[in-house]
């Protein structure tokens, strides 16, 4: 019974096309998981790990109710999939998914849409509690046949089976800005697992230097409120400076061992009166044609760096980002001549 009303919502998930659809289907997807959830996610375990705060699994279970990431994500990673049911028609396709949380939701729903014999994955997190709650919804929903390995383990650090090469690898751990929560360094590990013909999701999450009025940019403060990109114009004297970084497989492809990123210097205006705040944008290209742009998602906020009216004896700025710990954002200035 689960497991078509699975089947029956995350097809009108991928089928989806409006902000009313996406929200729809997202919420029955939410409510899918409450009803058949038989663990109880605690709040209390958030942890701190060299790289960011994994959320606790309460945290972790209530990220399905960003409903544009949840059905963005979803369709990304179906179209993957599809992609590489058909480039390897013959074998099982290999999925690590890093941080899959007690709902594994990038994943679970779209397991009855493909043969069992065509799906091997590893699910990772580092919450014990989290891994015993995917297991006990593959069971109450009839998902057990499939070949899953569910594994307690800092995604920060895992390395996987050397008989196990990576078609898709999956990481959802994000917070606005990339800030708090370790998707950069989760990243880094995995990508170096990789060979150059597996697939990341999210594909590349681009960071973005903007002057603003911050309190004029959309922004999604609960998700009552979501809107389509159509909907959502950015403050009209926006003024883009640069794009900082890219994060995606080539990033971190060589022996790039850095934690830190460092901009250039970049010169602060005179007249700020219309942009007084210097901001950082994130836009997540998922797989191909899907992407989440800003403020349709909690992860896709803006996030300001520091006021203008802070910097009047300074000329230049630079943005330095630092995942060696917490990740976050500093910066350096330049003293005026």
């Amino acid at each position: 019974m689960y497991k078509q009303e699975l089947i029956s919502i995350v097809k009108s998930i991928i089928a989806s096309e409006t902000v009313p659809e996406h929200v729809k289907w997202a919420e029955q997807l939410s409510d899918f998981y409450k009803k058949t959830a038989t663990h109880k996610n605690p709040e209390s375990n958030e942890t701190l790990i060299k790289g960011g705060f994994a959320l606790s699994s309460s945290g972790a279970a209530d990220c399905v109710d960003d409903y544009l990431r949840t059905v963005f994500f979803i369709k990304g990673v179906y179209k993957a999939l599809m992609k590489l049911c058909l480039d390897f028609p013959e074998r099982s396709i290999n999925i690590l998914y890093a941080g899959c949380g007690p709902y594994a939701t990038l994943i679970l729903p779209l397991l009855p849409l493909f043969d069992k014999e065509r799906i091997k994955a590893v699910l990772v997190d580092i919450n014990v509690e989290s891994i015993q709650s995917v297991h006990n919804f593959l069971s109450v929903i009839g998902l057990l046949e499939y070949d899953l390995q569910l594994i307690e383990a800092n995604a920060i650090t895992y390395t996987k089976p050397t008989d196990f090469v990576i078609d898709l690898a999956i990481t959802e751990t994000m917070h606005y800005a990339l800030t708090r929560e370790p998707q950069v360094a989760i990243t880094k590990n995995i990508v170096r697992q990789l060979t150059s013909d597996a697939l990341l999701i999210p594909e590349e999450i681009r960071i973005d230097l903007a002057y603003t009025f911050f309190a004029y940019e959309p922004y999604l403060k609960n998700t009552n409120e979501v809107k389509g990109r159509n909907e959502m114009q950015p403050y009209t004297d926006n003024v883009f400076v640069d794009r900082l970084f890219t994060i995606n497989k080539e990033h971190f492809g060589s022996e790039n061992k850095s934690s830190t990123f460092e901009s250039f210097f970049y010169k602060l205006p005179a007249d700020f009166s219309k942009h007084p705040d210097v901001c950082i944008f994130t836009e997540l290209k998922i797989f191909g044609d899907i992407e989440l742009k800003t403020a349709e998602s909690y992860i896709t906020n803006p996030f300001c760096v520091v006021s203008m009216y802070n910097l009047s004896a300074y000329s230049e700025i630079q943005l330095v980002y630092d995942f060696s710990e917490i990740p976050q954002w500093s910066y350096n200035l330049k003293e005026r001549d």
